[in-house]
This record gives C-alpha cells, structure tokens and sequence, in this order.
C-alpha cells in the first residue's frame, strides 16, 4: 500500500519520534524510507554545524535500518514545504510522514507551518504525526505499530471523502481490526440528505465488514469541527484518517475539521489532499 516513504526530519531531538514511528509502519506496507532533511535557502547552515548534522543523520538512519526498514538519505537546499514534495517527486513516495506540534502548527519550523504547507501542496497522502501524541521514542514505535487496531473515519459527500473511502478499504487489506464510520450533520441537513449518507455510510460499513473488519457507523448532528475532534481526543481511536478541506478562505489552512483534529487527537492522522493524485494500490 505505502511501500515508499518520505521521513522528514529537522535533526532535532523530537524528530527522533518520527524516525521511531517510522521504524514500525511495515503495518502500512513500508519497506523503504527516504529520511529527508531539508536546508532552509533563507537560513542556510552554518559549515561549522554540518558535521554535527551529518552525525545525526547517520544516527537517524541507523535506527530505521535497525527497525527492518531500507534507507535513503537526501538532503536538500530549498523552501521545506515544496522541497519535500521535490524530493517525493523524485524518489515516486507513496507517503510523506511529518511531524506536528499542536499549536505551533503554523511556526516556522519542520514542525509547524511546514507541515501545512506539504498538505496542501502534497499529491500524496501525508501521515501527520503530533508529537504530543507519540511520546517518547519507545512509546512513538508503540503507537505507530498499532495505527490499524482502531480507526476513525470523519466523512461527508465529499470528493474527499470518496477517497478516504478507498484508503479505508486498502487499509482493510492490511489487517485493518476497527473502524468508526462518522458523519456529522449540520442544521441545514435535511431528512433526504440524512437519508443519502445513511445510505453511503452503510454501504461502506458493508464492504469493510466483508473484508473482516469491526464497523461502527454513526450520524450526529452539531458541529463538525468539535464532534470529531472530541472523538479524536478521546484516546480510543489509533489512527484519524480524514480528507482536508485547505479552504484559504476560513482562516484554517487545512479547514477548520482538520485544524481541530490537529489541535486535539491523541492519535496520528492520515491525511488525503485534495490534490492526492495517488490511489491505494
């Protein structure tokens, strides 16, 4: 499903629980990781620091060959955000897993907007990994490894969500256990629009229980934003998987479900761009 991964790393200490996590998503299918630092062209690096980096790097690298998983490294000098996806481009990804801290989401750092921008940018699914919710190294390798005991699945009509969709039933194939199928109705809904996504959200609970696995479909009514994140904080759910919206227009680059889901989950999530031109093999 995701052979090839991109693992963007700011050579700091809390990327090392996004190098951990890496080591265990052989659960999605990764059997290669191209660890990727990327050199901001408006700050450069100091020639005195790349020794040091040249030594994390390898260390980094270590630890993914450690975890079973086959290594590249490529650094890069550019704007973070486009770099990286040059560099999936370049190395034909499946997947780019970066990192995010809750509120700093929109800083400046590999752990900020950066993460915004490769999801808005990226034509590939991207793994959105707080680093709140990973812990320590040895917890982030816990919490990856268990990405598929229990999914949830905000959706709508969507193009987005059709495609969440498709992702939930490749999941399956990977030994996905459970999944939470849900939909949040505002007041504008009607019966018939109830009645559509009813209809929808059964047919998929069908397919995905034809594949072996636990389904629960539910449709509520209140605020998108606030019922999912709700769920997502909850800590009953190991992986998000949802479609950003990137509305530039609310305030929230990755819209206001996304931004909330960011801000609250305990889990990592799995974010479908609406320019993923990829499709679950």
């Amino acid at each position: 499903m995701f052979q090839r991964a991109i693992i963007c790393t700011d050579l700091s200490p809390s990327s090392d629980s996004i190098v951990a996590c890496a080591g265990a998503l052989g659960v999605l299918g990764v059997r290669e990781a191209i660890l990727t630092h990327i050199i901001d062209i408006a700050e450069g690096m100091p020639s005195s620091a790349r020794r040091d980096v040249d030594a994390l790097f390898g260390r980094q690298a270590r630890d993914l060959e450690t975890a079973g998983i086959r290594v590249k490294v490529d650094t890069s000098v550019g704007y973070p955000s486009y770099a990286i996806e040059e560099v999936a481009e370049r190395h034909d990804a499946d997947l780019i897993v970066i990192g995010s801290h809750r509120k700093g989401l929109f800083a400046t750092t590999f752990s900020g907007s950066v993460s915004s921008d490769v999801v808005r940018i990226s034509t590939r699914p991207v793994l959105l990994a707080v680093l709140a919710a990973l812990g320590s190294n040895e917890s982030s390798q816990a919490v990856c490894a268990r990405l598929l005991h229990h999914v949830l699945a905000p959706l709508d009509s969507s193009p987005g969500s059709e495609v969440v969709a498709q992702y939930l039933l490749a999941l399956a194939g990977r030994g996905l256990v459970s999944a939470d199928l849900l939909h949040v109705m505002s007041d504008a809904d009607n019966t018939a629009r109830r009645r559509a996504m009813s209809d929808e959200l059964e047919g998929l609970a069908l397919a995905l229980t034809d594949a072996g696995v636990h389904v629960m479909t539910q449709i509520v009514r209140g605020d998108p934003g606030k019922e999912v994140a709700q769920r997502a904080s909850a800590g009953h759910h190991t992986l998000v998987v949802l479609a950003p919206r990137c509305e530039s227009n609310t305030g929230y680059p990755l819209g206001s479900v996304t931004h909330a889901v960011i801000q609250a989950t305990a889990a990592p999530a799995l974010l479908i761009p609406p320019n993923c031109r990829r499709r679950p093999g």
